[in-house]
């Protein structure tokens, strides 16, 4: 049995896992030999990826080897099961490897006598592709060396923002939890992303709901050169982990069996619904950040300390020490070193014959191909003869009851969702009818967003709820880095059926730090689909149409909205509303208005008012705000019908979707414009918490006024 010292008094939780050669001598002999063939092939590959491609040139963009830390992902992968799934980081070659090397290759596959096996081969080729950008890579060429992903073993992503991949296997802990599955997500990330913020959040949450997560640090003691212990004020560093609760391990990381049975105690205890766990392995890498040259080459590292740790080379001592267990013999060793350097000689032949990544196709794949889409029931009401009033935040929460109802992986995560029913009551009952799928989030928007986009890649259908936009800034990484990205970065083998939801609240006295309208920023991040409804009826049809969607999508909700009636279905919560659709109020022919959201109200009511005057106006409410979507076509016709038009928005004047569109439609409608297209926005401020001064820095139905008068000049 495996040593493990509690390193604490007390209660602690803290342990330091060793093995003994007795337990050495215990392993199962074929799978020590497994273990050792990958090593020797990951230690080859990256070699071989350094002195034949990188150093020539021909890797575009940065490498980062891991050489030195084969054993941790070889040892914590050889005690997984196919099902488990990994997220790693931008030094993840290794992880990558061991994971796809274990679930593709046959259990019974014996590297000292047995062929080599196709898939090996196949394995390492698309590998070495794919970091050399080519098509036949696992990501199109798209992901390279650090965006790696392969969705049937479980690699669900490298991920090149150091901490990035620790909320997504956290949801996908989440929604094992949710599901009753039995599979574990093991999370590989440095000792430098312990720091982040991310990692607090996630382990709260994590051990607060005993989800079923391995945190896997990698203390390889550097980030890029600063050491460990200038940026790291407790040793060991998994000492981090005892605040949250997690059960704790020190390991060492350069023994493959010691990882293997650190993880396999962890497993056990992650999946028996113990709670989270934190496994510190400590390991060393040989090279520099990126590069084949060492830390000495920069002065931060001494070629003293490297060669100590050339001691503990686990591509050295663990086949000694397997052939002093006799578990192989040099022959042995001899033919599976001849099988590494044939098995990765072959995936560089390969790569060299693989012609430059296909540009004719480079953007498909940012979304999915919209067959999900195509059955939903879209109507608009002027198709109802029966109807009923309803508020606008009700709608909400009844299109949310109706999608749990129906599709038991739907889930809402976010804060005050579960027994208050939403700081709005948008989610109002939901938490009594579905108290397991309701969850009340911690103030901890980067963690359970990045979590929702985790359980997204695994497919549940997360809706996230962040309560106001500007607090979305706070979840950037999950938003901007990576909801939107993981599609077309992992080659498109993911769908991404993530609903983000948030309140604006300009007008509301909310002050600057709540009343952001996000349509701009996030229209900047392609992936994204973007809708904002501006009455009960578009909430239903948008919303339907959004949880439908194998795409996230923001839902961009307005307070002063919020307790507005309007008409909606009598009998019908089923219709949808297509993306890219807009709707058109009128057929005025002096002047074409383009809005959303609440500012639909202030144009319509400005509109009323000019028709005392003989000016008619037609609005389009976009309702669909990402560029790639928004009905160009209905803009297009309508400019060309009326020759003028004014677009006009809540958002700051020089900060909103309106400037895009504008730029957009005076380039390919300029023959048809009368005069240039004219704007109107709320100014160029932070909005200011008194009431004079923001109903003085926002616009107004008399300046939509104005601005009409200005556009028929």
């Amino acid at each position: 049995m495996p040593e493990k010292t509690v390193m604490d008094n007390g209660e602690t939780l803290l342990y330091r896992y060793a093995v003994t050669d007795s337990d050495l001598r215990k392993e199962n002999p074929l799978l020590s030999a497994q273990m050792l063939q990958y090593l020797l092939l990951i230690r080859e590959f990256e070699q071989k990826l350094l002195s034949e491609f990188s150093d020539k040139g021909k890797v575009h963009g940065p490498l980062h080897s891991s050489i030195g830390q084969e054993a941790v992902a070889v040892g914590a992968t050889a005690t997984l099961q196919r099902k488990d799934m990994i997220t790693s980081t931008h030094r993840g070659h290794h992880h990558f490897l061991a994971k796809t090397l274990f679930y593709y290759l046959p259990e019974n596959y014996d590297p000292r006598k047995d062929d080599v096996p196709s898939a090996m081969y196949e394995i390492c080729s698309k590998l070495m592709a794919e970091i050399l950008g080519l098509s036949a890579g696992y990501c199109l060429g798209r992901g390279g060396s650090m965006h790696l992903a392969e969705k049937k073993s479980g690699v669900i992503g490298n991920n090149a923002i150091v901490g990035g991949g620790i909320s997504i296997a956290t949801g996908a802990a989440l929604k094992e939890k949710l599901t009753g599955g039995d599979a574990v997500a093991i999370t590989y990330f440095g000792e430098g992303a312990i720091n982040q913020g991310v990692f607090a959040e996630c382990a709260n949450m994590a051990a607060l709901w005993k989800l079923p997560v391995i945190f896997l640090l990698e203390n390889n003691l550097y980030s890029v050169a600063t050491y460990v212990a200038n940026s790291i004020g407790v040793t060991p560093v998994a000492k981090r982990g005892l605040g949250f609760g997690l059960t704790c391990y020190v390991v060492d990381g350069m023994s493959p069996t010691a990882v293997r049975c650190c993880v396999q105690e962890a497993r056990e205890i992650a999946v028996s619904g113990r709670g989270p766990v934190l496994i510190e392995c400590l390991t060393y890498r040989y090279k520099h950040q990126g590069g084949s040259q060492d830390g000495t080459a920069f002065g931060y590292r001494t070629r003293e300390e490297i060669e100590e740790w050339k001691k503990k080379d686990p591509c050295v001592n663990y086949p000694r020490q397997l052939k002093e267990h006799k578990t192989i013999t040099s022959e042995q060793f001899k033919r599976m070193k001849e099988t590494a350097e044939k098995v990765i000689q072959q995936a560089c032949s390969f790569a060299r014959r693989q012609p430059a990544a296909d540009t004719l196709h480079i953007t498909e794949g940012l979304h999915s191909d919209g067959s999900e889409l195509t059955e939903l029931n879209y109507r608009e009401l002027e198709d109802y003869t029966e109807t009923k009033k309803l508020r606008y935040v009700e709608s909400i929460s009844a299109t949310l009851r109706n999608w749990m109802e129906k599709d038991s992986s739907v889930f809402v995560i976010g804060e005050e969702v579960g027994r208050l029913g939403g700081a709005f009551a948008a989610t109002k009952g939901l938490y009594k009818q579905f108290p397991e799928r309701t969850i009340d989030a911690p103030i901890s928007e980067a963690g359970f967003t990045g979590m929702g986009l985790g359980a997204a890649l695994c497919g549940s259908r997360p809706v996230v709820e962040i309560m106001y936009p500007d607090f979305t800034m706070v979840a950037a990484d999950a938003l901007m880095n990576q909801i939107p990205k993981v599609r077309y970065a992992y080659g498109n083998q993911f769908d991404v059926p993530l609903v983000v939801r948030t309140r604006c609240a300009i007008g509301s006295g909310y002050g600057a730090q709540h009343s952001l309208d996000p349509a701009a920023v996030y229209a900047l991040y392609p992936g994204w689909r973007i809708v904002a409804p501006s009455c009960p009826f578009d909430v239903i049809g948008l919303l339907n149409t959004a949880m439908a969607s194998r795409d996230p999508v923001l839902f961009i909700e307005h307070a002063l909205l919020y307790n507005s009636r309007g008409p909606v279905p009598k009998d019908d919560m089923d219709f949808a509303i297509p993306f890219g659709k807009a709707k058109v109020y009128g057929d005025g022919a002096d002047l074409v208005i383009v809005s959303y959201s609440y500012m639909l109200t202030v144009c319509l009511e400005a509109v009323r008012q000019m028709e005392k005057e003989g000016i008619h106006c037609t609005v389009v409410d976009l309702r669909t705000l990402d560029y790639l979507h928004i009905d160009w076509d209905c803009l297009k016709g309508q400019l060309e019908r009326i020759g003028r038009m004014l677009i006009c928005e809540q958002a700051p004047l020089h900060g909103s979707v309106g400037a895009q569109i504008a730029d957009e439609l005076q380039r390919q409608c300029f023959g048809f414009l009368d005069t240039p297209i004219q704007r109107v926005g709320s100014a160029d401020i932070p909005v200011p918490v008194s009431k004079t001064m923001e109903a003085a820095a926002i616009v107004q139905p008399e300046d939509v006024i104005k601005a009409i008068r200005r556009a028929l000049q």
